[in-house]
Formats: C-alpha cells, sequence, structure tokens
C-alpha cells in the first residue's frame, strides 16, 4: 500500500501575502526601544542616551540647589517681612477695637442726653409757627382752581393767606410749600414762586387750625364772597372743606433761619 503523502496544494496570491506579513511580525517581534539598548551595533546609541539622561539629572539638581540656596537666603528677609505685617495687622485691630469702644460710649451719651432733653411748650409753639417744625392736625382744605392759567394773580392768593392768619390759623401749606416766617409769594414770569420753588394752579391750601374760627372769618370778612362771585363768572372754582388730622411738612431752614436778629428780653431795649 502506498503511503507517500499527496502533494500539498499549490499556494495562491493570498496565501503568499500572508506568509510575508507573517515574516515580517517575526522579524519586528519586539518593540523599537529593545534593539536600542541590545547589545551589538545598537550599544553606541545606548551611550549617547545615557550621557544625555546623566546630563539632564544633573542640570535638574543644579536647578534644585540653586532655589534651595536662593530660598534659604531670601527667608531672614521674608520672615521679617511677614512679622512686620502680622505687626501691622495686630496694631490696626487694636485701634479698631479702641474705636468701637469710643462709638458705643459717645451712642450712649447722645441717648443720654437725647433722653433728658425737653423741649420747653414755648419752644415747640414758636417752632410750629415759624414753620420749621413739621406738623399735623385738623383743619381744612381750600382749593382755587382758575379756568385760564394765569386767572388768579400773586396779590390775590397773598390776602387770601392773609385772612387766614387772622382768622387763627396755626400752619398753613400751598401746593405742599410750607409757610415759613420768612416766606413770601409772588408772580414772576406767568408763575407763583414760594420758597424759591414754582407753583402753579390749582393753587391748594392746607390750613391747620380751628376750623369753625377759620371759616367764620373768610365768611364775614368777605373772602368767601369775593371768591364765590368770580366762580359765578366762570372765571374759577372755589371750595372749602374740612379735613381731619391733615400733615404739613417744615419749610426749608432758609425760609426759618434769622442769622443777624437776635431776641432781646423783656425791658432790654427801647
Amino acid at each position: 500500500m502506498d503511503r507517500t503523502p499527496p502533494d500539498p496544494a499549490p499556494r495562491t496570491p493570498y496565501s503568499r501575502a500572508a506568509v510575508g506579513l507573517l515574516d515580517q511580525i517575526a522579524e519586528r517581534a519586539l518593540d523599537d526601544d529593545y534593539y536600542v539598548v541590545r547589545p551589538g551595533r545598537y550599544s553606541r546609541s545606548r551611550g549617547i542616551n545615557t550621557v544625555a539622561t546623566a546630563a539632564v539629572l544633573a542640570v535638574f539638581a543644579m536647578l534644585v540647589t540653586v532655589t534651595a540656596v536662593q530660598s534659604y537666603l531670601d527667608r531672614p528677609g521674608r520672615d521679617a517681612a511677614i512679622d512686620a505685617l502680622a505687626s501691622d495687622v495686630a496694631e490696626s485691630q487694636a485701634r479698631q477695637d479702641a474705636l468701637e469702644l469710643q462709638l458705643a460710649s459717645l451712642e450712649a451719651e447722645v441717648q443720654a442726653l437725647e433722653g433728658s432733653l425737653v423741649e420747653s411748650p414755648e419752644a415747640t409753639r414758636l417752632r410750629v409757627a415759624t414753620g420749621s417744625a413739621s406738623v399735623r392736625g385738623d383743619g381744612l382744605v381750600v382749593t382755587i382752581s382758575p379756568v385760564e392759567g394765569d386767572g388768579v394773580s400773586d396779590a390775590e392768593l397773598r390776602a387770601l393767606l392773609n385772612e387766614l392768619w387772622l382768622a387763627g390759623a396755626e400752619a398753613i401749606s400751598i401746593n405742599d410749600q410750607r409757610w415759613g416766617a420768612l416766606s413770601s409769594l409772588r408772580a414772576a414770569s406767568g408763575t407763583m414762586i414760594v420758597n424759591f420753588r414754582s407753583i402753579g394752579p390749582p393753587y391748594v391750601l392746607q390750613v391747620i387750625g380751628n376750623r369753625e374760627q377759620i371759616r367764620e372769618r373768610l365768611a364775614t370778612g368777605g373772602e368767601d364772597t369775593y371768591w364765590e362771585r368770580r366762580e359765578d363768572s366762570g372765571e374759577l372754582t372755589y371750595t372749602v372743606v374740612d379735613v381731619d388730622d391733615q400733615a404739613l411738612t417744615a419749610a426749608p431752614a432758609t425760609r426759618t433761619s434769622v442769622t443777624r436778629a437776635t431776641p432781646v428780653r423783656a425791658g432790654g431795649a427801647s
């Protein structure tokens, strides 16, 4: 019996390509770095790499040494600067603590003085009369609204203000301008000026005082008759209404402060 093995099948182009690839893999089975350090023709490359590595390590060691020496030399100055800053912080904190104590003491003193300060009735009355104090109370509101923009003159409004004071008004504001001891009302360029502020119609006069007494004075003094006659002629509208607990702000300080006149005691001057 013939046991001769059959002839192998002929290689195809694909099989030859596969064998060539296997041969390349076998020849370069190791990483390229292996050939750098492998004895033989690569020994020179290994020596060069060793020298370069040693040089880099030497430079690095020198830099570390220089940095350490510099840090050691700078340490006294740095420590002195830190100590100076710490001293400044401590001193500033001590000053702040002292100022806070002084502030608390002054606040307590102010509160004590405010508690002991009681304004006399006469001083209160004068502050109200001069317009230097904000006030509130019962009274009335007089409103004059002209049909034409300039249908009311400053002289007419001053006459009404005078009647209100004569009727016993304790405080008056006209268009939110409190009437002070030095206030005036005048016309300029077609507008009314009170406390150096321009006001325009409608003119609203807030009055605090005995409203029954004020109404009686307006009726008997002729003011109601005058304004009602103008209202009947269609020139304006005139209303007087009672108001409870209305508030009036103080007049500007420039309209209440006296800088040259000084009070004289009774019998001190003729």
